[in-house]
């Protein structure tokens, strides 16, 4: 297998950066990541914390370990090789470094809008309580804090996250500076929201019945990530693993090269998979159906 180039070099520093900005609200969730390789299909299970400890003053009686009753589920979680490919013809891959890396942003985006994506997927395939129905672009703050309301109602940790469809956070952004001040105007978001942090997305199905926007504590999702097997090897020019900063996940960059017809195809690509631990601790709006 060749050696990294110093296109390939380009294109990863590039998928990183933006892969690690898209990617931000991942850490918020309950995550289970591991350079382990595993196929292209598979089904890990994850331990869920079903009962919360009670703290207590310690007593001779009943010493350190009575009263002891966490207690663990486990969650099945399924995951699947998850791949952005493209390609560039000769002339295209020898233009300016600058012509490169914008190619490997994009192709980057789409990687991680698709993976987002799936938390979305996942929410909108299980029965969730705090529903309410509304136009992504009509979101207004009181929908937000009807979505914390409810999440505090059903005792949600307050490690939360508000994922809010980018029309509905345009329509949230206040239309003077005396109203929430310089900085929600100059960023285009709050970066809290009653108690949630904010990030607004693309990345929701669109479709009617779908949820645009979601609210949840760090519980209430498991985001599962593994490495990606080395498959196909004897087309491979190249296989470079590499960890998305601050987030830790795991992805690889696959390139080979297609000399008869002068193209370079690439791949970005990961193991991933998202469950839902506790739907009771997810507050969402969803189009009409």
């Amino acid at each position: 297998m060749a050696q990294t180039s110093i296109s390939s070099e380009l294109t990863i520093a590039t998928a990183i950066s933006t892969l690690g900005d898209l990617l931000a609200p991942i850490p918020n969730f309950t995550l289970n990541i591991s350079n382990e390789v595993v196929g292209r299909h598979a089904k890990v299970i994850v331990p869920i914390v079903s009962t919360d400890d009670v703290a207590r003053d310690w007593n001779p009686t009943k010493g350190y370990t009575a009263d002891a009753d966490t207690g663990t589920a486990t969650l099945d979680v399924a995951i699947g090789e998850v791949i952005k490919p493209f390609y560039l013809a000769d002339n295209e891959m020898n233009k300016s470094p600058i012509s490169l890396a914008s190619f490997a942003k994009q192709n980057a985006h789409e990687f991680g809008r698709f993976l987002l994506n799936k938390i979305f997927v996942a929410a909108d395939a299980v029965t969730i309580t705090n529903t309410r129905t509304v136009a992504a672009g009509s979101l207004t703050v009181a929908n937000v804090k009807a979505m914390q309301k409810e999440l505090d109602e059903d005792g949600a940790p307050m490690d939360r996250t508000l994922l809010a469809a980018a029309a509905g956070n345009s329509n949230l952004m206040p239309s003077s500076i005396e109203t929430f001040g310089a900085g929600v105007l100059e960023s285009g978001r709050f970066s809290n929201l009653y108690g949630m942090r904010v990030y607004p997305q693309s990345a929701n199905t669109d479709g009617a019945g779908k949820i645009h926007t979601l609210a949840c504590s760090g519980d209430a999702i498991v985001i599962v990530n593994r490495q990606p097997e080395v498959s196909g090897s004897a087309t491979l020019e190249e296989y470079t693993p590499f960890t998305i900063d601050g987030i830790g996940l795991q992805c690889a960059y696959r390139r080979f090269y297609d000399a008869a017809k002068g193209v370079h195809y690439g791949a970005f690509t990961t193991n991933f998979g998202v469950g839902i631990a506790k739907p009771n601790h997810i507050a969402v709006c969803k189009k009409a159906s």
